[in-house]
């Protein structure tokens, strides 16, 4: 892959809030994920047809990619669902590679149709720059601030000394507990990574279980 930022621009962000249903997620030769808005996009970024293990949209179908005439690269046709423990341990793996990187940390899916949600939802809220329909809800000692991105999130947490009574909600409902990892112990209060571990969800509510899928560093 080039590697494009695709979080910066206007444009990306105009393609975020119009994504679904169109939109990708890749799974490279190593391991890594990446979303991508359209398959424009995707394609564009791409390289050679070995760099894509598996391409998903959001119904679970996998791809891989073609070679078309001009050596130009195409998305080819599904070649049925992805299997849900490979891509289950995948992502848990890619997710521990590089914890500050992916500081939300969902339960445990336990339907393939819940790990592609959690999956696509994860990497949109890690991704955006900008405001979607519906904004984050942080409440602080009963009071509520409602930001429009993770990284304004980020920034209101970062002035706190103390979390214990902080929660945090996404935009798609999921509930968090703030929890701040000093690289030292030495650091002040208020210094070190800010992670985000799902709250248990109510009985009844199916497809999650109470553990998250990605460990604290």
């Amino acid at each position: 892959m080039k590697r494009t930022d695709l979080s910066k621009g206007t444009a990306h962000d105009t393609e975020l809030a119009s994504a679904d249903p169109a939109d990708y997620v890749v799974v490279d030769e190593l391991g890594d994920f990446t979303y991508y808005p359209s398959k424009t996009a995707m394609l564009k970024d791409l390289e050679y047809v070995e760099e894509a293990a598996s391409i998903l949209d959001r119904a679970g179908n996998n791809f891989h990619l073609t070679l078309e005439e001009g050596r130009k690269l195409n998305l080819g046709s599904s070649f049925g669902r992805v299997e849900f423990t490979w891509l289950r341990q995948t992502w848990i793996t890619d997710r521990r590679r590089e914890p500050q990187a992916h500081r939300l940390l969902r339960l445990y899916p336990t339907t393939l149709d819940a790990l592609l949600a959690g999956i696509f939802e994860t990497l949109t809220l890690e991704l955006a720059s900008s405001a979607s329909s519906s904004p984050w809800l942080l409440e602080v000692e009963g009071e509520e601030t409602r930001p429009a991105t993770l990284r304004d999130v980020d920034a209101l947490l970062a002035r706190l000394d103390h979390l214990e009574r902080v929660t945090v909600r996404d935009p798609f409902g999921h509930q968090y507990r703030p929890t701040r990892h000093a690289t030292h112990r030495l650091h002040a209060p208020g210094a070190g990574a800010i992670y985000y571990v799902e709250m248990e969800r109510h009985p009844g509510e199916a497809g999650q279980h109470a553990n998250v899928s990605d460990n604290l560093p």
